[in-house]
């Protein structure tokens, strides 16, 4: 994408130079090549105008692509975070729901003897 925006600016400057020293020289009257050259700095300039949309629109749907990527991934680890975690808490659980009555029949039998 950059080599076509530099190409595009090149070839732009390029014909501006042209244009102006052919017309520097031409066999025409002053206000005749005034007029033309800003005819053809007009065109020019709508010219530049719509490659600097076309870059702007395509440097817009690469970050929206890019920002969608980051958002995938974000969920992603969301998702493999929270499935961890709610492991881990319901190992916890477990274990302390054993531990509890592990100490209840502990305590039972103690209370017996």
């Amino acid at each position: 994408m950059a080599e076509k925006s530099e190409f595009s600016a090149g070839l732009l400057i390029g014909g501006l130079i042209g244009l102006g020293l052919g017309l520097l020289f031409a066999p025409k009257p002053g206000s005749e090549t005034r007029e033309e050259l800003r005819v053809k700095a007009d065109e020019m300039g709508g010219r530049l105008k719509d490659t600097a949309q076309d870059v702007s629109e395509r440097v817009r749907s690469r970050m929206r692509e890019g920002a969608g990527e980051i958002a995938t991934k974000v969920k992603d680890s969301v998702g493999e975070t929270s499935h961890k975690l709610r492991g881990a808490y319901e190992r916890g659980r477990d274990a302390m729901q054993q531990k509890r009555k592990d100490m209840l029949d502990t305590l039972e039998s103690n209370e017996e003897n």
